[in-house]
C-alpha cells in the first residue's frame, strides 16, 4: 500500500539543497523547472553524494545507480524525450512529426499506459525510437513507501518487456523526484536515471502561449542537453472521470511548436538523438563521475560541470 500524502512546502532550488545538505528529505536531485542546473547547482550536487550514500546504504542495498541531466560534450547534439505516453491521440502525432524531419528521441512510458496500448508501444520501437520506463502508474516517489516504489519500477519495466522483449535501459521518476527508494529500485532493476535540463519552460507561462514556450525552447537548448516534453497526460490518462483540460491543452500547445522547434535546432547544426547515443557516444570522459570512492564536498576536487553523470554507490 502506498504510504500517506504528507504535503511539503515548495522548495526554491537553494532551499532544496540547504535541505539535502542537512540530511533532511529523501530527494537526491530534482531537475530544474524549465531549464538546467547551473554551474553553481551542479557543483552542489557533490555534496549530495554522502547524504545519499549512507541513506541508501541502511537499506542494505548493493548497487550503482547513474543519474543524467545532460551530458558533458562540445557536440551540437541533444537528446529529445517525451513522457507520459503512450497515448492514442498525442503519441502517433509525435511521431508522424520525428518521422518527417527524420530524428529520433526516446519515450518514456507509463506501464498501465503501455498494457492499455501496447501497439503504440510498438509503433515508437518500430520507428527506431528508444523506450524508457516511467513507472506503472505515474505516482511520484514522494507519496510512496520503499516497497510500492520498487513495485512501480518493476512493473513498469515489466510491462515494456511483454511488448519489446526486454527491460528497458532508461527509467525517468515522476516529476523527475529522485529519492534514496528510487536509486535503490533503480539499481534493482537495472535503470540508468534520465532527468533532464530543458521543458517547456516555466510554469508560469500560459497553458497555451505557443510564444513563450517556443521561444524558450529555442533558445534554451545547449550542447549535449536532454530535453523534456510529452506524448501523454500523465496519470489523468488513467481517470476514469477523464483527462485533465489543462494538462491537455499544455500538450497541445508543445505540439503545435514542436515542427518549428526541431527546424530552428536543425538549422542551428544540431542532432536530435536517442539518450543511448546521446549518452554512449557523445559524453565526454575528461572527468569521470561521481562514484562515491574516496573525497567528499569541500577536499579540493574539480567539480563536476553541468551535464556529468552523477554515479552513486548504493554499498
Amino acid at each position: 500500500m502506498a504510504g500517506p500524502s504528507i504535503p511539503s512546502p515548495p522548495l526554491d532550488r537553494r532551499g532544496f539543497l540547504q535541505r539535502i545538505g542537512r540530511g533532511g528529505l529523501g530527494a537526491a536531485l530534482v531537475a530544474a523547472p524549465g531549464g538546467g542546473f547551473a554551474a553553481g547547482q551542479a557543483r552542489s550536487s557533490q555534496s549530495l553524494r554522502g547524504t545519499l550514500e549512507a541513506r541508501v546504504a541502511a537499506t542494505g542495498a548493493r548497487g550503482e545507480a547513474r543519474v543524467w541531466w545532460s551530458v558533458d560534450t562540445d557536440e551540437r547534439v541533444v537528446g529529445l524525450t517525451f513522457d507520459d505516453g503512450p497515448h492514442p491521440d498525442l503519441t502517433p502525432q509525435v511521431l508522424e512529426i520525428l518521422a518527417r524531419y527524420e530524428v529520433r528521441a526516446s519515450f518514456f512510458a507509463i506501464g498501465a499506459l503501455v498494457e492499455a496500448h501496447p501497439e503504440l508501444l510498438a509503433q515508437v520501437h518500430e520507428a527506431g525510437h528508444e523506450v524508457g520506463n516511467h513507472t506503472y502508474h505515474h505516482v511520484s516517489a514522494e507519496r510512496m513507501d520503499r516497497d510500492d516504489v520498487l513495485a512501480t519500477v518493476e512493473r513498469g519495466a515489466d510491462a515494456v518487456a511483454e511488448v519489446l522483449g526486454d527491460r528497458p535501459r532508461w527509467f525517468r521518476p515522476v516529476k523527475g523526484h529522485v529519492t534514496g527508494a528510487v536509486l535503490r529500485a533503480a539499481a534493482r532493476v537495472g535503470h540508468d536515471l534520465a532527468i533532464w535540463s530543458v521543458s517547456r519552460g516555466p510554469r508560469t507561462s500560459s497553458d497555451t502561449d505557443v510564444d513563450a514556450v517556443r521561444d524558450h525552447l529555442t533558445t534554451h537548448h545547449h550542447e549535449g542537453a536532454i530535453v523534456m516534453l510529452h506524448d501523454g497526460v500523465g496519470r489523468s490518462a488513467l481517470d476514469p472521470f477523464g483527462q485533465s483540460a489543462r494538462l491537455e491543452r499544455r500538450r497541445a500547445t508543445e505540439l503545435a511548436v514542436l515542427p518549428e522547434v526541431i527546424e530552428r535546432w536543425l538549422a542551428d547544426g544540431y542532432r536530435l538523438v536517442t539518450l543511448s547515443e546521446l549518452v554512449d557516444q557523445h559524453h565526454r570522459p575528461g572527468r569521470p563521475p561521481l562514484d562515491g570512492s574516496g573525497g567528499s564536498a569541500g577536499d579540493g576536487r574539480a567539480a563536476p560541470a553541468a551535464g556529468d553523470a552523477v554515479a552513486t554507490s548504493l554499498d
